[in-house]
Formats: structure tokens, sequence, C-alpha cells
């Protein structure tokens, strides 16, 4: 029952992101070959999809893992937090302590890949969506 109510509950949030919510929240613009509205289109069909396959799906026995759920609590918390400074300051000076603060959460302890997640990909983001394509980070 409770994956059938978390499917359904899925679609519904789909349909109003393909519905409501994009429509409202992105701009009809005659350039590119890429719209505005492309990316949270598609993921919303994601989402029904995977919230129909989810609700029809044959229910599986179900535990509830506590510490795997304060883990994902924990990392909802920090990825909020993340927003939130974004929303305070620059991209450019928040994603990288963001991304570093993920990768080591996450287990990683290789400075090549530390470097490169938390230095690298923010810097190459943030040139790439703000220098070239124009739009702004935030």
């Amino acid at each position: 029952m409770t994956d059938r109510l978390t499917g359904i509950a899925v679609i519904l949030f789909g349909a109003a992101l393909f519905f409501l919510i994009t429509p409202a929240a992105t701009e009809t613009v005659g350039y590119g070959w890429l719209r505005p509205n492309t990316v949270p289109n598609v993921m919303a069909v994601i989402m029904i999809l995977a919230g129909t396959t989810l609700a029809i799906s044959t229910p599986q026995e179900q535990q509830i893992d506590f510490p795997k759920m304060a883990r994902a609590a924990g990392f909802l918390l920090v990825i909020s937090i993340g927003l939130w400074a974004m929303a305070q300051w620059r991209y450019v000076f928040v994603a990288p302590m963001l991304a570093l603060v993920l990768m080591v959460l996450v287990g990683e302890r290789r400075w090549p890949w530390l470097l490169v997640g938390a230095v690298v990909l923010p810097v190459t983001i943030s040139f790439l969506i703000e220098y070239v394509l124009e739009r702004p980070l935030f």
C-alpha cells in the first residue's frame, strides 16, 4: 500500500511540475536549440513514468532502516544549507565547499578526485553557464 501511495504522490508531483510549475517558472524564447522548459519537462515525464511503475508494481516486503534514513536526512540538510547559501552568496563561492563536503560525506578520500570535484567542476560549470550560455546561476 505504501508503494502505491508513494507512486501516486510522485505521479501527482510530476504532473504538477509538467502542467503548472514549469510553465509558470520558465520563459518562452525564440532562439537556441534547447528551450528553457526542455529539461524540467523531461524530468517531469520521467517522474510520472517512475511513479506509474511504482504504483502498479507488486509490493515488496518493506523494512525501515533508521541509520540509512538518518544519513539521507543528513544529506538533505547539507544540500538545503548549500542551496540557501547559494541564494545568499554566489554559486561560485558556495559550490566548491558544498561539493567538497558532499564528496567527503560519501567517503571520497582521494585528493585528485576531491580537487576535480570541488574546484574544477564548479568553476567549469560556472564558466559555461554564466559566460558561454549567458545565463545566471542563482
